[in-house]
């Protein structure tokens, strides 16, 4: 019986050949690092001064770091990624598995499922402002007069499908998005 494992040096080769000398950007990271800031409610929003809040949390952190965390997705060392995770999931209310929010923060969906469950979606402020500019721009592109929907369904409707999406900032939400929300939030009846 002949061996069909390749040679060691084959493998040498295939293996530099392979490898990176750069990791590729985790995209979606910095948007998912807000979203779970967010949540947490520990520091000021984006708008506010987040970077500032965030440095008054970690003295050691530098803002230059910060920023590129927050508005680069560029990952933090691993020690500073599973401590900021451990310490913004302690400040949720729902048991929830450190690991996960971990690997969901640098992979994101479909890689990682959403660890964040509807009832937190739906109380987080930032996304509730996103879904309230998705909402008038629905209703404002196509017509949709107020007394033709039940506006708390749709507005409902809107928060589960940015959750399905995984639209967690207004820039993820993209023209082909419009006809689907559409569809989802305004069924004809």
């Amino acid at each position: 019986m002949a061996d069909n494992r390749k040679s060691l040096e084959a493998c040498a080769r295939e293996y530099e050949q392979l490898a990176e000398d750069k990791l590729p950007p985790s995209l979606g990271f910095s948007a998912r690092l807000n979203m779970l800031w967010d949540l947490a409610g520990v520091a000021p929003s984006q708008f506010e001064g987040r970077v500032l809040g965030v440095m008054g949390i970690n003295s050691r952190w530098r803002e230059s770091e910060i920023r590129k965390w927050l508005q680069k997705d560029v990952l933090p060392p691993r020690e500073d990624l599973r401590n900021m995770v451990r310490f913004l999931v302690a400040q949720l209310d729902d048991e929830q598995d450190i690991e996960r929010w971990e690997a969901f923060l640098i992979y994101g969906s479909p890689v990682v499922s959403s660890p964040v469950n509807h009832t937190m979606y739906r109380e987080d402020q930032a996304r509730r402002e996103i879904a309230s500019l998705i909402f008038a721009q629905l209703t404002d592109e196509y017509g949709i007069p107020p007394s033709s929907y039940d506006a708390d369904k749709a507005f409902q409707r809107c928060l589960s499908l940015m959750h399905k999406f995984n639209i967690y900032e207004l820039q993820d939400f993209q023209p082909g998005h419009l006809e689907p929300f559409r569809n989802y939030m305004f069924p004809s009846e």
